[in-house]
């Protein structure tokens, strides 16, 4: 670590005895006080006629121009061909691909907030989310047509419904095309939409500590600040645009997830890199992107990680002109950071980063350039960020040295969860820091380890997963009485859930029946690696289960 940075470090190390607030050792940022639109594509004079995104399957791309242009095309006719009006939502249920971004920034531009949906999704996750949030519109391709209709029925939403596609379409449905790539903007009725910095702006989903996912209120002013933060020196990675080059960012986090949508897109259409996307991950289009694109940073998890690492298909061309592994959604083990690096070129770093959908994705990172990385440690505190160790008791303070909860205040934490004013109150302190459930401590020199999570999420390659949603499915299972959900460690997903269940008397069925049956009703990586038989379930007198026990039994 540069001298400078660790002089900045000492001269924070300043632990109040009272609060044992530490803070950011880098300079502050101020929110703008702009539209968001406006300030994202504030450097784009010089890149418009660059390719903003294309897709690496379909090589379908847009240039920024193309891109702001169907954007606004969009935004027009959501409020004059749909009839939406301000702060209506819009969901989009896409893969990553040119149209992703299209949408997005079009719903902020009509003045109306986006939810963003898992594609995997089945009947019943998309009719909780659609429930939760009444959109208006929702977007899709139509693979998920048919699984779309059911859970907007299920949820009783009249929810007129567009295609992404060049084919036939249902005659109860809308053509992406034609409300996003003919017709013309009308700038003056979206230069009238205006929005406070406490405006809700998007609505992505997360499980928060316990229970059901649920809707996070990320503000304009939460994805300005992310913006400024992110482009700050010691945690910015200086993309490289000119009149015959562009960095390349290869886009496999999912655009629907905080990490994918804010870090990935919008980090690096403010620079003009090119975003090449990916719809689902297959190891040969991964690679094929790593060698015929040749990207500058790679953004991954920690399965992927492993993939880079360990896979004999994996060659040190494929990084021939990475500079920056980036990591987050999980902790990564230094192992793992160590094998990318020695299949890495001489020059390659890799950097880590923790946060969550209730941060906006951010919270830490390594400092670049850095010739003393402690691997097994998640970067330093970015601009503006506050960070305490609590007692997960009783609440106290901890000296930051000490392990904890993780609690974060900054300008990038969510309003509230959607609608869900008492789940708000659980996670939030009184004095506006944001209860992670996450277990660690904080080293001035090194940064911040993570060691465990006090709640009770399932981290499946990144994703969350509630055991609570799980246990829900399985109890409407006519042969099952109770049931009770774990995560066990997997080499290669992270962890995986596995369920307890108490089989109803006179009733019989099977693992491989139960794992069928919720897979059916969930997306592809909540399915249970494996359904074990019980007599009993231990819980407290109050009737939660007990997940720790169940853990040691497991183990």
């Amino acid at each position: 670590m540069s001298r400078r940075i660790l002089r900045q470090f000492n001269g924070i190390r300043r632990l109040s005895s009272s609060t044992n607030i530490i803070k950011s050792p880098l300079r502050n940022i101020t929110v703008p006080n702009s539209r968001f639109l406006d300030h994202l594509w504030r450097k784009g004079a010089g890149f418009r006629d660059h390719i903003a995104i294309e897709c690496a399957e379909t090589k379908k791309n847009y240039t920024y121009k193309q891109l702001q242009k169907c954007s606004a095309i969009f935004a027009t006719s959501l409020r004059k061909k749909l009839g939406l009006k301000e702060n209506d939502v819009v969901a989009v249920l896409l893969p990553n691909g040119p149209e992703f971004p299209v949408v997005m920034c079009g719903t902020l531009q009509a003045g109306c907030i986006l939810t963003s949906i898992n594609p995997l999704y089945k009947e019943f996750e998309i009719c909780h989310q659609a429930s939760n949030t009444e959109p208006k519109v929702v977007v899709t391709i139509p693979e998920c047509y048919e699984t779309l209709r059911k859970g907007l029925e299920a949820a009783k939403s009249n929810a007129k419904v567009v295609l992404v596609t060049n084919k036939e379409i249902p005659e109860d449905t809308i053509r992406y095309t034609e409300i996003a790539e003919t017709g013309e903007a009308d700038f003056a009725l979206l230069d009238k939409v205006e929005k406070k910095n406490d405006d809700i702006a998007l609505i992505p989903f997360s499980s928060g500590t316990t229970g059901l996912p649920k809707g996070v209120s990320i503000t304009h002013g939460n994805l300005l600040a992310a913006l400024e933060i992110m482009d700050v020196d010691e945690t910015r990675y200086p993309m490289l645009t000119n009149g015959s080059f562009q960095d390349v960012i290869p886009c496999i986090l999912p655009f629907y997830h905080i990490y994918g949508m804010v870090i990935t897109m919008f980090g690096h259409f403010v620079s003009g890199c090119k975003l090449v996307t990916l719809p689902k991950f297959t190891t040969g289009l991964y690679l094929d992107v790593l060698k015929n694109y040749q990207p500058a940073i790679l953004y991954i998890v920690p399965p992927i990680a492993i993939f880079l690492g360990k896979h004999p298909d994996v060659k040190t061309e494929h990084f021939a002109k990475v500079r920056h592994v980036v990591c987050g959604a999980a902790p990564l083990a230094a192992s793992d950071a160590v094998a990318v690096l020695e299949k890495g070129n001489a020059n390659m770093e890799i950097n880590q980063g923790y946060g969550a959908t209730e941060t906006t994705s951010l919270f830490t990172s390594t400092i670049k350039n850095t010739r003393h990385i402690d691997y097994a440690a998640c970067g330093v505190l970015m601009s503006n960020m506050e960070l305490k160790i609590v007692d997960p008791i009783s609440g106290k303070d901890l000296p930051a040295d000490q392990t904890g909860e993780i609690c974060i205040r900054s300008p990038t934490v969510m309003k509230s969860y959607y609608k869900n004013e008492q789940a708000t109150k659980e996670c939030m302190t009184e004095d506006g820091f944001f209860r992670t459930g996450d277990l660690g401590n904080y080293n001035p020199n090194s940064g911040l380890f993570v060691s465990d999570r006090i709640k009770e999420l399932i981290k499946v390659k990144g994703l969350q997963v509630a055991p609570a949603e799980l246990e829900g499915v399985l109890r409407t299972h006519p042969a099952v009485q109770e049931a009770a959900v774990i995560g066990v460690p997997h080499t290669f997903y992270g962890e995986t859930p596995v369920a307890y269940v108490i089989k109803k008397s006179g009733l019989d069925t099977t693992p491989v029946e139960l794992q069928s049956f919720v897979a059916e009703k969930v997306a592809p990586y909540k399915k249970l690696e494996e359904v074990v038989f019980v007599n009993d379930i231990p819980k407290t007198p109050s009737g939660k289960i007990l997940r720790r026990e169940l853990k040691k039994k497991y183990a």
